[in-house]
């Protein structure tokens, strides 16, 4: 159970961080710039690190098939229980991570009472 949990953690912070890289990064922007060409719904997917992530997390979970939690008797229900759990794992990271490099690189919380 503690791998299990240990891989599920990895996971996330994997699709976190690939979330991250295609969304904000200037490698990436090439990319993006190609892929909102192809309408608004994919300007909006690749705009949004919330959105962006389901499907990431969709390729992760694919990806590693013994990640797929027993919760029913039905795999494509655990799929999709699966798919979400790591999505918003993931986002709890972000949030973590972004609010700690928010306070880590501004100077705006001295004094703030934060």
């Amino acid at each position: 159970m503690a791998f299990y949990l240990f891989v599920l953690l990895v996971v996330s912070f994997a699709v976190e961080a690939l979330t991250e890289i295609v969304i904000k990064s200037e490698v990436f922007r090439p990319f993006r710039e190609l892929i909102f060409k192809l309408g608004p719904f994919f300007q909006k997917l690749f705009t949004c690190g919330y959105c962006f992530s389901v499907w990431v997390a969709l390729a992760a979970v694919s990806a590693v098939p013994d990640l797929v939690l027993p919760l029913s008797g039905v795999f494509g229900v655990n799929m999709l229980l699966t798919i979400l759990v790591v999505h918003r794992l993931s986002n709890v990271i972000h949030n973590v991570i972004d609010k700690w490099t928010d306070k880590y690189y501004s100077m705006s919380h001295v004094n703030s009472g934060d």
